[in-house]
């Protein structure tokens, strides 16, 4: 399964991280410019992503979908997944992680390392 969209409806940064934690994540915040891209890459680990402002569009490499997320929606990135990302206004989001040290030692991988040592 690739990434997926769900429409939550919370309407906070607050409520956002209540709803993470009770998913067992560890939060991190994050934000975008009007414009800002991430290339096609990775992660070692899944993540959520809480959209508290602005839009956010995650391409889903393998099924070529871009979805569309706006504030009160959460996209849900599983690990291995190659996505990509861009935000065309302005956008606030809270990334839940699984682990703590995922959320302290985050970085994308190059799509190219994705099958090396599967």
């Amino acid at each position: 399964m690739g990434v997926t969209v769900e429409k939550v409806g919370f309407s906070s940064r607050e409520e956002a991280i209540l709803i993470a934690k009770s998913e067992g994540h560890f939060n991190r915040d994050g934000a975008m410019k009007s414009g800002d891209l991430e290339d096609i890459h990775w992660h070692k680990t899944g993540l959520h992503i809480y959209v508290l402002s602005g839009t956010f569009e995650t391409l889903d490499v393998e099924s070529a979908r871009t979805l569309v997320a706006g504030r009160g929606d959460l996209i849900k990135i599983p690990r291995r997944t190659l996505h990509a990302a861009c935000c065309p206004d302005p956008s606030t989001y809270l990334v839940g992680f699984e682990s703590e040290d995922a959320a302290r030692n985050f970085r994308p991988e190059l799509p190219e390392d994705l099958y090396k040592n599967a």
